[in-house]
């Protein structure tokens, strides 16, 4: 799974900046201005679609979902902004149990399933 969670977070990434691309007046790619737009816009999506759908455009596309550790649903707003900003941070996801769990979805009590 590990593979998966990886690819997904290229997509998301991907993604993040082709949007940032075809924004208007955005700043040149490369430039400080264009690399924060750039994860602000990541955050954002990741954020967005794991509260609403259980899974980022990333995970949906590679076939993972975010659940609540305890109720086992879409993880609820604050989770899923608690558990971006650790990634965003990047150590946490590298940081995994023995279970496969980053330290993020331990912290955000969420965590990866197969869909």
């Amino acid at each position: 799974m590990t593979g998966k969670r990886i690819l997904a977070l290229i997509i998301d990434w991907a993604s993040a900046i082709l949007v940032v691309q075809v924004i208007p007046n955005a700043p040149e790619y490369g430039t400080q201005r264009n690399s924060l737009l750039t994860l602000i816009i990541f955050a954002l999506e990741v954020i967005l679609f794991t509260w609403l759908m259980g899974a980022s455009f990333g995970q949906r596309i590679v076939g993972l979902r975010v659940k609540d550790f305890v109720k086992d649903s879409n993880p609820s707003l604050l989770q899923s902004i608690f558990r971006t900003l650790l990634i965003v941070l990047i150590i946490p996801p590298l940081l995994a149990d023995s279970d496969g769990r980053g330290l993020h979805d331990r912290l955000a009590k969420t965590k990866i399933t197969n869909v």
